[in-house]
């Protein structure tokens, strides 16, 4: 951004100073703003996550977020609700509070600050991320970039197996694999490494330590909250076929099922990547399908496509948070 575009940016943050609260209360009212997160936690506790996946938003900035949204009068809802026909009237409006991936401290740190709060939330679960496993290729791939010797062993590898470019190297190598590669290629590329340097132990150690077990569900889901699909292994349907694709959804859908008694009714796009038609493919299995695709919901909205805003990241100041939580997003209001 240039410099004239951050003074910009900045002047815009002035219109969500207070005494304009009402007005952006307005702007909202008889709609549903739903709102993502992917982790709640403290930085620096996963040292591999911070560094290649979506920054973790300590539990006390969760709290303080929702507080001032209820506060303002919000209405929390889940999905379960809107597939009940529970709307926010002409004069309320309504925020669905929302996690996917499914990590551990989202069932414990997160849900504190929602038990806290008393506010309801969706957990999007996916259910090869449970413990007693190993991590996923997402997760492994995280774990061998930010290891400081087997980080160039996973470059020399790539180079070796997929010819990818030798100047390749951390943030970009690992974009590129996790983005632009079919999946299996990857899998068969971390198989390799974890076979070659006996890294499984500590692949599944860390596993158990970021994932929840079947009682932390339980737990949610016995305390009002929903569980839905996230699918089963974390994949970019860009980088699968269509039928890989569906048997993702088929597969979370049964683990959850047998976890928790009853096949999840929502569910969400791993990385917010989808194709034409996944949607008519989704509704052979879930009855609703959020995205990430920033726009407010209202009773129209197709229940196959529900946007969500997902959350920025840290704020630089206080105007700039209340721009988010009026608005999901930190572009110009109304665009």
């Amino acid at each position: 951004m240039s410099r004239l575009g951050r003074v910009a940016n900045r002047a815009a943050d002035l219109l969500f100073l207070p005494p304009l609260d009402r007005l952006w209360r307005r702007r909202l009212r008889g709609n549903v703003l739903c709102l993502l997160y992917h982790r709640v936690d403290q930085p620096g506790r996963v040292p591999f996550l911070d560094r290649f996946g979506v920054p973790p938003i300590p539990p006390a900035e969760l709290a303080a977020e929702l507080g001032f949204l209820q506060r303002r009068g919000a209405r929390f809802l889940t999905y379960a609700d809107l597939r009940a026909g529970r709307y926010p009237s002409s004069n309320e409006f309504a925020v669905i509070v929302s996690f996917d991936d499914g990590l551990r401290c989202n069932y414990e740190e997160g849900l504190e600050v929602l038990e806290g709060l008393g506010v309801p939330a969706v957990f999007f679960q996916s259910s090869g991320m449970l413990a007693g496993g190993g991590l996923v290729w997402e997760h492994a791939l995280y774990w061998y970039g930010a290891h400081p010797s087997l980080v160039t062993q996973l470059a020399v590898l790539a180079q070796q197996r997929l010819a990818l470019p030798a100047d390749l190297r951390d943030g970009p190598l690992i974009a590129r694999l996790r983005d632009a590669t079919p999946v299996a290629q990857v899998q068969g590329l971390l198989a390799e490494l974890a076979e070659r340097w006996d890294t499984s132990a500590e692949l599944a150690a860390a596993a158990n330590l970021l994932y929840p077990s079947e009682a932390h569900l339980h737990r949610a889901r016995d305390a009002g909250h929903e569980l839905g699909s996230h699918g089963h292994r974390h994949v970019p349907r860009c980088n699968i076929s269509a039928a890989e694709f569906e048997q993702e959804l088929v597969r979370s859908s049964a683990v959850l099922a047998r976890v928790l008694g009853e096949a999840p009714q929502s569910f969400s796009y791993p990385f917010n990547s989808h194709l034409p038609g996944d949607a008519q493919i989704c509704g052979r299995h879930f009855r609703q399908v959020a995205t990430v695709d920033g726009a407010l919901l209202t009773p129209s909205t197709p229940a196959l496509a529900l946007p969500r805003f997902t959350w920025p990241g840290p704020h630089p100041n206080r105007l700039r948070r209340r721009r988010w939580l009026w608005t999901g997003t930190l572009a110009w209001p109304g665009r």
